[in-house]
């Protein structure tokens, strides 16, 4: 958050790339860690010590335990026996038969060099095993340093692969026509800026904003920052300055009004139309070559003989229209359908009586329709913008613009195929936006590719799942993804008076007293004379008393009145935009096709059906979102192939070049083959997304202005060239 005004210019330059070919739709999200191939090699694998190495141990052990145990200590009592015996033997003398001791060593031998060799043997045999057992540990810690080095090496250029990858890629639109059912208005005024912007980039775009909330008013502001011409109606509260019916011969206005009268009602009788047709064609033959609303209406009410003190008509143009034009009998005949085509034509008077100067049409031209209450001029104005529209189609012999309706809704069904056909025949693209999926919508459903975004109503739903087909599954990203952004625009205006009056009163009372007594005595000794046996002697002695006290009387009262008023204004404007970006294990959720599905889709969905090649339906997830090309790894085109992948590197240090040692032969610990493939590594985690995406505040880094205010985008439809 900060304080200040925010430049527009910075903020509108972070969608910059908007403008871009080709026309999209919106996005396609691929987590790029799709991708990722793990390490191929297997990681080391310790072998077991061979099985006759403990085998032995154990064999040695129970010898040694068996020799110390039994062998021994019965050859050490035997001889122990013979060397008491030789002794008994000997008697009272002091030699010891020689025979007998050696008949003792001889008895203590077997014994002693059996246990030797037995406790010998298991000292071998446990050296050799723990020399087989370093040997397999050494093996496997170099073989584990080696494979760690070459999967680091792997996953460092995998990472780097794929951090290359884009993840968002372009949805292009599909075809000529595309009929898009359901929606939001914040997500119709999304789709707009998406698709619009693109499309801008490659052609002009004529956009009818019938939704009654003028959902192109983003689109308009992008244009304008983007400094193409732009031409925006808002009908009927400007129809004054519109540009509506400009250049339209009288023969097409009349087709126009009468079509906008009848389009409507299947079951019209055609002697109606064909008399109000009669009417209109005589009235505007009357009126020469200028020929407004206001000028018919005047001439309808002059053959009612209704009064009219207006000036759209001459008196001699009066005289001859109510004189000559019809005659009496006819015009008693035709009272009412004159009278029908007066109130028509009446709330639409002053439509295009004082049109905006400017040269020609502009690249972008917006028609939309306020957002006052429903009334009879804003649903007669419905008509006959449709009936305009279809006569510029029809009538333009130069390159025309793509066409969107949004709130195709309120047009009748005759007038949506009329238009469908005109686009279709001279390459038009057309897109139509329909709120609900019924009536008039549900007869048009099919006439090209057909979009789906979030549906409330249940019928709605399900009529839609019915046309996709319920077998059917489509895939969006995970909800834990979450991209957003959010602005606020604050205004304040504060105004503010006060008065205060205060009153004060302070008494005072004070009381002091004081007591106070001292006493003091003393004697002093001086040397005298001579040896000092006769000293003087003085002595003094002081006493005192005070006694005192005061009092003070303070009254004081007194008032004072203040008033005060003060005007202040502030104005604000606060600023805040958010980012986050979380991944979890599980990146994307599966949907299956059914009405509550379609009831709950995201704000910013939108399900693309298109007819297979071979028959079926294929469904693409398209998130329409414009916020989304200030994100990172987002590409304007479809998302490409991902590169192949790079060989692991092999382990640092190893001599690739220089000549080595012989091979040495395979120790205990080098396993012969990988035994199971590595295990996936999860994806590393994302780098956090930039708080500021775009360009510095205040770089404009879109087209600049041209020299000559006046130049532009040539008027490739409409207007005079």
């Amino acid at each position: 958050m900060r304080a200040g005004p925010v430049d527009h210019g910075g903020l509108l330059s972070r969608r910059e790339r908007l403008f871009t070919p080709d026309p999209r739709l919106g996005w396609v999200f691929r987590d790029r860690w799709w991708f990722l191939h793990p390490f191929p090699d297997a990681p080391p694998r310790q072998q077991a010590l061979p099985d006759y190495l403990a085998r032995r141990v154990v064999q040695t052990e129970q010898l040694a335990q068996r020799r110390l145990s039994r062998t021994l200590p019965v050859s050490a009592a035997i001889a122990t026996i013979l060397v008491l015996f030789a002794a008994c033997s000997a008697g009272g003398s002091q030699d010891v038969s020689i025979g007998s001791l050696l008949l003792a060593a001889v008895a203590l031998a077997p014994g002693a060099a059996l246990t030797w060799w037995a406790v010998r043997q298991r000292q071998s045999a446990r050296q050799a095993h723990e020399l087989a057992q370093q040997q397999i540990i050494g093996g496997y810690q170099d073989q584990a340093r080696q494979w760690h080095a070459r999967k680091q090496a792997h996953d460092a250029a995998e990472r780097a692969r794929l951090d290359g990858l884009p993840e968002w890629g372009a949805a292009q639109r599909p075809g000529r026509r595309l009929d898009v059912f359901g929606g939001t208005l914040w997500a119709w005024e999304a789709l707009l800026t998406t698709y619009g912007t693109s499309t801008l980039a490659v052609q002009p775009l004529l956009v009818l904003d019938l939704s009654r909330e003028v959902v192109s008013r983003e689109l308009v502001e992008l244009a304008q920052a983007a400094w193409m011409g732009v031409d925006a109606q808002l009908l009927p509260s400007r129809q004054a300055s519109s540009s509506l019916l400009a250049d339209m011969s009288p023969r097409d206005l009349v087709d126009a009004i009468v079509e906008s009268m009848h389009g409507g009602t299947p079951d019209a009788a055609r002697a109606d139309r064909s008399m109000d047709d009669r009417i209109l064609s005589k009235v505007c033959d009357a009126l020469g070559g200028d020929v407004t609303l206001g000028r018919i209406a005047a001439a309808l009410r002059a053959l009612m003989g209704e009064p009219d003190d207006g000036d759209a008509l001459t008196r001699e143009e009066r005289r001859r229209i109510a004189g000559e034009l019809f005659t009496v009998e006819y015009r008693r005949q035709a009272h009412a359908n004159l009278s029908r085509i007066e109130s028509y034509v009446h709330p639409l008077e002053d439509l295009g009586t004082a049109p905006a100067e400017k040269e020609g049409a502009g690249y972008l031209t917006c028609v939309a329709l306020d957002s006052q209450a429903r009334n009879v001029r804003s649903e007669l104005l419905t008509d006959l913008i449709v009936q305009w529209v279809t006569h510029r189609i029809t009538a333009s012999r130069a390159s025309t613009p793509a066409l969107v309706v949004a709130g195709a809704d309120e047009l009748a069904r005759r007038h949506l195929e009329r238009l469908s056909d005109a686009c279709e025949r001279r390459g038009v693209p057309l897109t139509l936006l329909f709120r609900r999926l019924r009536e008039t919508s549900a007869e048009m459903i099919g006439g090209g590719a057909v979009a789906f975004m979030r549906l409330g109503n249940h019928e709605d739903a399900a009529r839609a799942a019915d046309f996709i087909g319920r077998d059917h599954r489509f895939v969006l990203s995970q909800i834990t993804k979450n991209v957003g952004g959010n602005e606020s625009h604050t205004t304040t205006d504060t105004e503010g008076t006060g008065d205060s009056e205060t009153y004060s009163t302070s008494r005072t009372t004070g009381t002091s007293s004081s007591w106070g007594t001292n006493r003091s005595s003393g004697t002093s000794y001086s040397g005298g004379e001579m040896f000092g046996l006769f000293p003087d002697r003085s002595t003094s002695y002081q006493r005192g008393s005070n006694r005192g006290g005061s009092t003070s009387l303070s009254d004081t009262e007194g008032t004072s009145t203040s008033t005060s008023r003060n005007w202040s204004a502030a104005y604000s404007f606060a600023e805040g935009t958010n980012w986050s970006d979380a991944d979890t294990t599980q990146r994307v959720y599966e949907y299956v096709v059914e009405p509550v599905t379609l009831q709950h889709l995201p704000d910013h969905a939108l399900l693309l059906v298109e007819s297979a090649p071979g028959g079926g339906r294929t469904i693409t997830p398209v998130e329409c979102d414009p916020a989304i090309i200030t994100l990172d790894r987002v590409t304007t085109g479809p998302l490409p192939d991902p590169p192949p992948p790079q060989p692991a590197l092999p382990a640092p240090g190893a001599a690739l070049t220089s000549p080595g040692p012989a091979p040495q032969p395979q120790q205990w610990g080098a396993p012969s083959a990988p035994q199971w493939a590595g295990p996936t590594t999860p994806p590393p985690p994302r780098a956090p997304l930039s708080t500021r995406p775009g360009p510095p505040p205040g770089q404009q880094t879109g087209p600049r202005p041209p020299d000559d205010p006046g130049q532009g985008p040539p008027p490739l439809f409409g207007g005079r060239t």
